[in-house]
């Protein structure tokens, strides 16, 4: 729905975005349809939605023969979307958690994870509220996932791929070892309601086929937050003291004790992480 019909539904509803858990719904239903588009979406799949509002963007997913399970943390916005949707949600179309997508890290919300393992690899589609964006990115990596397509706000984009130096972190080298990762379109504060104060744009993330195995993500987790937890300190010296093997692997890898850990590129960081694991560390 367009931003008057969506601001008269809410208004009835006594409901407004809160910006507290980073409401800004996007109100151009062209841009919807075409997101999902963009995102692969065909019938059958399995499509996990975080943040569905009122639903603006559920409706084009399942119009594209998706089957939605739809997370939503607020309940104004859950009771409307089971008024609004609620031939999807008797037909078994459509799933609503309510509630919040993230559990313990690195976990999801107990019922997101009951239905993962029940349908395997699901793709992520959702226009994602800016605060749980960057621990959700880091929950996906290591997941089976048949592909993600994602509206976050452009800083986290740039972020998410990691091509700059000041862009370089764990987020972006978690992303880089289990996916190939591609900005999409970029769109402007004017095509949501509210108006954020940034532009936003989308991250289609595809698996690697040679992504690592299930058991060395929690190994390669913690490493990385070792690794960057002091960003302006040199690297190997700490990782001298805190992960002497490590360290032993980036020496053997002619690292200069001087270089910081955003210095090394994706691809460095990769060749180490992967000889660490064949190493056994």
């Amino acid at each position: 729905m367009k931003r008057r019909e969506l601001q008269e539904l809410l208004a009835r509803q006594g409901l407004a975005p809160r910006h507290r858990l980073g409401q800004n719904f996007l109100v151009e239903p062209d841009l919807l349809r075409a997101l999902v588009r963009e995102a692969g979406v065909a019938a059958g799949d399995a499509v996990l939605e975080i943040g569905p509002g009122a639903g603006g963007l559920t409706r084009p997913l399942l119009e594209a023969g998706a089957r939605v399970l739809a997370v939503e943390v607020d309940p104004g916005l859950a009771s409307l979307l089971r008024e609004l949707l609620a031939a999807p949600l008797a037909e078994g179309r459509l799933r609503l958690v309510e509630g919040d997508v993230l559990g313990p890290d690195p976990a999801f919300h107990p019922r997101v994870e009951t239905w993962w393992a029940e349908v395997r690899r699901p793709r992520v589609v959702a226009n994602l509220p800016y605060g749980i964006s960057g621990p959700l990115l880091a929950r996906l990596a290591g997941r089976p996932l048949r592909g993600a397509s994602l509206l976050l706000q452009q800083e986290l984009v740039d972020r998410a791929l990691g091509r700059r130096l000041r862009d370089r972190g764990p987020l972006a080298v978690l992303l880089h070892l289990a996916f190939r990762a591609r900005a999409g379109r970029r769109l402007p504060p004017e095509v949501f309601w509210p108006r954020p104060r940034v532009h936003s744009a989308v991250l289609h993330l595809e698996p690697r086929e040679d992504a690592l195995p299930a058991e060395a993500w929690p190994r390669v987790r913690g490493w990385l937050r070792v690794a960057f937890a002091e960003r302006r300190k040199m690297l190997l010296p700490r990782l001298r003291e805190q992960a002497p093997p490590l360290a032993r692997v980036l020496e053997e890898a002619g690292v200069e004790a001087a270089l910081r850990p955003e210095e090394l590129s994706l691809d460095d960081w990769e060749g180490i992480l992967r000889r660490a694991i064949l190493e056994g560390l």
